[in-house]
């Protein structure tokens, strides 16, 4: 970490996760006095996870998602009350939703585990006959419970990301004002044409080193980078009249940006089809930097205000607030992996194959509180290649040690509903703070809330204690074997282990990199522990390479390729270490650590998904690297250990393109 800065808990705003909690434990208790049998607990699991879903790290307001999440949970509770009583369908539809589930892993961990977390309302449903007004009521509740959570975060949004969101409306305002400036002429070629204060105060406060750059998709930094790219754009239109059409047009756009209302909608579409209107009709060397300032401007209103079409088929990363495009892409990424080979629609299989079998044990073989069983494969599976079989052990670990704690303190105490919500809602905000400290803590956490979550409606007896933890392990077991009867192809293994090692290279190159303008604290170790992941990553590599049986010459190909490229990247980290200055130079100016700072984000590029192992933006990668170049020729100090840092950077660039351009292990199919 950079010295006089802390590493931050990925916890979100204490007091957020307070309101949000309340909203927990006030939903349950309305259900407990005045809702169905069974309410409360539907209730109660439906706030906590919307509770979880609005509290997601995003600077992005998430009142619709948090809307369509409240209605999956309610659909969820309403078809569990509906058939649970059926045994045989119960198992099929269980089965079914599961598997559709599971799907959304393709688009990240947090779509993934809110999905899979819908399962839980069915799994959980009374194997009783519930009225349609019951199951009507339930579902109700369970659905008001969600509506809560996105009530609360628009009213009281998020204080973590008050300062980012002001900095970008004074970031926005100060371009607009620069823009009308340079069309009416008053900024001249000899002065600064853009104020660069409001641009640097936007950067530091998305930028305060907390840690968490490398676990945020690349999008994150349009926050910040998107109003620097804007600047450079009118700068480079400075003192041309002929663009000054363009220029006044830029200005309404960026004005309209900065508001953010829903009335500037109208404003900025009439902005921005004067600007598209005035680019059109140039031509030449103007019209490049025109129409490169228009594509910008129309993603800052894609991001800001939340219209955007997107240009192509391709845009399928949720980038877009624009509710309705956020589905058809997620839709198209997620029929994408509707084949074998797809590690996503194996786990799909998976997790419907042992959840099903998990509630048929429940319903057939006659096990207490078997529900137990479906419960923990859905909290144990995951689509990973990496260490499946220890994580698989240590998660069953987790949630054993929380069943026993909190059913413990349930024998002990004998706490009413109230009581059980409360403890439930300690346990969830306790998830919340050792979620950075791996998943066997989360995962104790994570069962001992939904143990109390389970007992606002129930009643505990003597027996409870080791009969849930022998569903626990028997759920365990049966995750296991869905790993073991249906593993990953060896090339998907292969492939996940490229990207795993493709991460932890890149790691080690960003820790080096920094070293050069940052001064870390512990920098030996530091440094030492970046290279000792990326050495078991490359043992971890080698082994699924040894055991990919197949003598397609591609793939002979491409390991070579890819052994050669990382190797080369290796070499230029070991070069940059052993050239790198005890603590950074004074001397450096703001715009190369700036530079320097730019590189280090666009090589960490998005986090990696099951359906895409770790990669790299190649365009925005290179075009970091030009950055860092013009700065050291404009600055004159290419030479000594900034000479160094720039040509080692430009070979990392070059390999690292190599090997995100290559086909690919799966490609030898």
């Amino acid at each position: 970490m950079i010295k006089g800065l802390t590493l931050q808990s990925l916890m979100p705003d204490i007091v957020a996760v307070l309101r949000s909690l309340l909203g927990v434990i006030v939903v349950a208790a309305v259900a407990l006095h005045w809702g169905p049998s069974g309410s409360a607990t539907a209730a109660a699991v439906a706030g906590a996870i919307a509770g979880a879903t609005a509290l997601q790290d995003s600077p992005r307001g998430r009142i619709p998602l948090v809307v369509a999440v409240s209605m999956l949970m309610g659909s969820a509770v309403l078809l569990g009350a509906l058939i649970s009583a059926h045994s045989a369908v119960f198992v099929a539809v269980v089965t079914i939703w599961c598997f559709l589930a599971a799907m959304p892993w393709a688009l990240g961990a947090n779509a993934g585990s809110i999905a899979c977390a819908s399962g839980a309302l069915l799994i959980i449903a009374p194997p009783a006959a519930a009225t349609l007004s019951s199951a009507v009521g339930s579902a109700a509740l369970a659905t008001a419970a969600g509506l809560v959570q996105a009530l609360i975060i628009a009213v009281w949004p998020q204080r973590r990301w008050r300062v980012q969101r002001e900095a970008l409306t004074a970031a926005y305002r100060s371009l607009a004002a620069d823009a009308r400036s340079l069309a009416d002429g008053s900024g001249g070629r000899g002065a600064p044409t853009v104020a660069a204060e409001p641009l640097i105060a936007l950067r530091a406060a998305f930028t305060p080193a907390d840690g968490q750059t490398r676990r945020r998709p690349a999008e994150y930094r349009d926050w910040y980078g998107l109003p620097e790219r804007i600047a450079v754009s009118l700068s480079e239109m400075a003192g041309k009249p002929a663009l000054a059409g363009v220029l006044a047009a830029a200005a309404d756009t960026l004005a309209a940006v900065a508001e953010t209302r829903r009335s500037t909608h109208r404003d900025a579409d009439a902005a921005i089809r004067r600007l598209d209107s005035a680019s059109g009709a140039l031509d030449g060397s103007e019209s490049v930097v025109v129409q490169r300032l228009s594509t910008q401007l129309h993603e800052a209103v894609a991001i800001r205000l939340g219209d955007f079409a997107p240009s192509s088929p391709d845009v399928i990363r949720l980038r877009r607030p624009e509710l309705r495009t956020s589905v058809r892409s997620a839709v198209d990424l997620m029929r994408r992996q509707l084949t074998w080979h797809s590690p996503v629609f194996r786990h799909a299989v998976r997790v419907a194959a042992a959840v099903g079998a998990g509630c048929a044990v429940d319903r057939y073989a006659g096990v207490e509180h078997g529900y137990w069983i479906p419960l923990t494969v859905l909290m144990v599976l995951r689509p990973e290649t990496a260490h499946t079989y220890t994580r698989c052990a240590g998660r069953v670990a987790g949630i054993a040690l929380g069943v026993v704690v909190a059913s413990t303190v349930l024998l002990v105490l004998h706490p009413g509903a109230i009581i059980s919500a409360a403890l439930a809602v300690v346990f969830l905000g306790i998830a919340y703070a050792v979620s950075g400290f791996g998943y066997l803590a989360l995962s104790a956490a994570v069962a001992a809330a939904v143990a109390f979550l389970i007992d606002i409606d129930g009643v505990v007896d003597s027996a409870t204690l080791g009969e849930r933890v022998v569903a626990t392990l028997i759920g365990g077991g049966l995750a296991v074997i869905a790993h073991v009867m249906m593993p990953d192809d060896a090339l998907t293994r292969l492939a996940q282990r490229a990207g795993e090692l493709l991460k932890t290279e890149i790691d080690y190159a960003a820790t080096v990199i920094k070293a050069y303008v940052h001064e870390l604290d512990n920098p030996a170790d530091a440094l030492s522990a970046a290279w000792q992941r990326a050495f078991r990553a490359r043992a971890a590599f080698e082994a699924a390479a040894g055991a990919t049986r197949t003598r397609a010459g591609e793939l002979r190909h491409w390991l070579r390729s890819y052994r050669t490229a990382l190797n080369a990247v290796t070499a230029s980290c070991t070069t940059l270490e052993a050239t790198l200055p005890a603590t950074p130079s004074t001397a450096w100016s703001r715009e190369f650590v700036h530079a320097v700072d730019e590189y280090v984000e666009a090589l960490y590029g998005d986090p990696p998904t099951p359906a895409s192992p770790w990669t790299v933006d190649t365009a925005d990668l290179a075009a970091a690297d030009r950055r860092l170049r013009d700065v050291v020729s404009a600055s004159g100090s290419g030479h000594g250990p900034a000479r160094v840092l720039v040509a080692e950077v430009g070979a990392i660039t070059r390999h690292l393109s190599a090997i995100v351009v290559s086909p690919g292990p799966t490609a030898a199919r």
